[in-house]
């Protein structure tokens, strides 16, 4: 059985972060799990220029300003927003100090823009592949470090609890062409696994990338704001976010039907070609689907998922430009935005090459040359606001279990473009201090002997099983991603209850990879049948708002913004509103707080 002080699960932007700072702080003898080590979101998502949400260097700024605009939306509590405000600069400085390449202008200043929900330019950029160098930089310190282990192609599958409170996990660890299981013991673990990227079939999560709300939720966990996601339009072969550069350029949209014909589907829901060409360049600035732009230009999303239903396939083409495109005749905004930055060419690929060439450079790197060919799309999930409920040091409701990066359900109902890359450095600072600051002792390890002894009955169990695993991802995304069906989702709800019921599932072989694709499913199937619980639970009484529209018996429920001052708690497929929490008395002096941080520290004053 291993040992270890802190076990981080996750091999991304959080996961490294965590494990960063909980060896900066001191922390001997930690491990990080991962399925692989370049696999997950972070080192394989992105999109025209990644977006990472701080605070302003160059304009007058402030935590509190900050926290006012991750709050704004609804649904968020205040005193989170204030943390992951007031550790921003903090980590935004250290990812600099480690090479992230982040611009400054002539005179040192970190450059930025306005990102989506953005009120003033927080928004700063390392290019497409942001996270990516996030992580890689991350990465590089961590591995020289001789108090870290990494346990490459090794999955977390149990966490072990013991009267609430995390003591160990059970992993699968490849062994060649078979598998082992692994027994581990440990003090503290932090849950770095992302978002739920298996839940929806159309999404631009990465193929490398499976989440873990299913070993959260076997663990105790509550979550939070399950209801909360950002859906927008994506590249379906080469996975990628087409936002920004790739929208304000004014490429083609156009369907393809069963027999080959293609048609230019936008002019059919707006009144002329100028409107079509305005309302593409503002899908820049307004990517994620917006229950709130549905006559504006979120009727785009709504278009290509129609499409998508109708069987036909759906492309954005570079070569051309749209029926009617006129030049002169764009909104003032588009034409000074496009000529300011010399992007005034005659195609969508000439003005894309110019504006932004790494957004170019991408796709052809990945097999993709925009210059001959179109890109095929469909509405795709993004990212989860919600996820595991935490508190201000992102602890879960399990002790000793914590939650960083998209796994933390700390957003509400919109956040800031690139936003979640700050939590993802903000939450691991602030985990590993907390577990810097206390100590705890190792638990009896016959309960992690008793657990491992219950995985290998299942999986010996699941070898005699006649019971068949079942897809619902389709059935999710065109029912329960930014069109919201609730009748269609309580048919699903009960076909996910009747099917998570299940004791066992159906194993064919005894390989790593049979079996970690068992665990797998079982852990999305989970995670469904939680989000369609929720969604019936929640939807009827909040209705559509930020990335969804709900409908019940073909009529649209609208918002009910009452419901903008709650954050949504689930706990065994049940949820409830709870009031936001707001900010603290922040009237202290010095003094006062200065002795409580060195109390905290263990340093006696006299």
């Amino acid at each position: 059985m291993l040992q270890f002080h802190a076990v981080i699960i996750g091999s991304g932007a959080a996961g490294y972060a965590a494990a960063d700072r909980l060896l900066s702080f001191g922390v001997k003898d930690i491990a990080l799990l991962t399925i692989g080590r370049t696999a997950g979101t972070s080192r394989n998502a992105g999109s025209d220029k990644q977006t990472y949400y701080k605070m302003s260097c160059t304009d007058e700024d402030s935590p509190s300003k900050m926290a006012d605009a991750l709050t704004s939306g609804g649904g968020m509590h205040r005193d989170t927003a204030l943390v992951e405000a007031s550790n921003s600069a903090r980590c935004f400085q250290h990812l600099v100090e480690y090479g992230v390449p982040f611009p400054t202008d002539t005179y040192g200043r970190f450059v930025g823009y306005k990102t989506d929900h953005d009120n003033t330019c927080r928004g700063t950029s390392a290019g497409p592949l942001t996270s990516k160098y996030m992580t890689e930089c991350l990465e590089k310190n961590v591995l020289r470090n001789k108090e870290f282990t990494l346990l490459d192609e090794t999955a977390a599958i149990r966490i072990v609890t013991e009267n609430n409170k995390a003591v160990g996990l059970i992993a699968l660890q490849k062994n060649g062409g078979s598998y082992k299981l692994l027994p581990i013991q440990a003090k503290y673990i932090v849950a770095a696994t992302g978002g739920a990227a298996t839940v929806y079939q159309n999404t631009v999560y990465p193929d490398s990338k499976t989440g873990a709300f299913g070993l959260l939720r076997d663990a105790g966990c509550k979550f939070c704001n399950l209801t909360e996601w950002q859906y927008g339009i994506a590249s379906l072969g080469v996975k990628w976010n087409l936002s920004g550069s790739y929208q304000q350029v004014i490429p083609t949209y156009y369907s393809v039907d069963e027999y080959g014909n293609q048609a230019e589907f936008l002019n059919e829901i707006f009144d002329n070609a100028s409107q079509v060409c305005d309302n593409i360049f503002l899908k820049g600035y307004q990517w994620p689907f917006d229950s709130k732009k549905v006559n504006g230009s979120s009727k785009i999303d709504i278009a290509v998922s129609r499409e998508k239903a109708k069987r036909r396939r759906v492309y954005m083409d570079y070569r051309k430009n749209p029926a009617g495109f006129d030049f002169s005749k764009l909104s003032d905004t588009a034409k000074s935005y496009l000529q300011s930055a010399g992007a005034d060419g005659g195609t969508p690929f000439e003005r894309l090459h110019k504006l932004n060439p790494q957004a170019v450079d991408f796709f052809k790197k990945n097999g993709v040359d925009l210059s001959e060919e179109p890109l095929e799309i469909a509405v795709c999930a993004q990212h989860i606001n919600g996820g595991a409920d935490v508190d201000l040091h992102w602890q879960t409701s399990v002790e000793n279990l914590f939650a960083v990066g998209e796994t933390a359900g700390t957003f509400g109902i919109y956040r800031p473009g690139g936003s979640a890359l700050n939590s993802t450095q903000v939450g691991a600072l602030r985990a590993a201090e907390y577990i810097s600051k206390k100590d705890t002792c190792f638990t009896d390890d016959s309960v992690i002997k008793n657990a491992l002894q219950r995985e290998k009955i299942y999986i010996e169990n699941c070898l005699k099983s006649g019971n068949e695993q079942t897809d619902f991802s389709a059935d999710m995304s065109i029912y329960a991603a930014e069109h919201r069906n609730i009748d269609k989702i309580s048919v699903l709800k009960e076909k996910l209850q009747k099917h998570c019921n299940l004791k066992y599932y159906h194993l064919t072989d005894t390989d790593y990879a049979s079996v970690l694709d068992l665990y797998s499913y079982r852990d999305t199937v989970k995670t469904q049948c939680m989000l369609c619980s929720v969604f019936c639970e929640m939807l009827p009484k909040t209705g559509s708002r930020g990335g969804a529209v709900c409908t019940r018996n073909g009529t649209e429920i609208t918002e009910n913004e009452y419901y903008r001052n709650f954050a949504v708690v689930t706990y065994n497929n049940k949820s409830r509103f709870i009031p936001l929490r707001g900010l603290p008395d922040l009237n202290y002096s010095f003094e006062a707080e200065w002795n409580h941080f060195n109390a905290e520290r263990g340093i006696k004053l006299d």
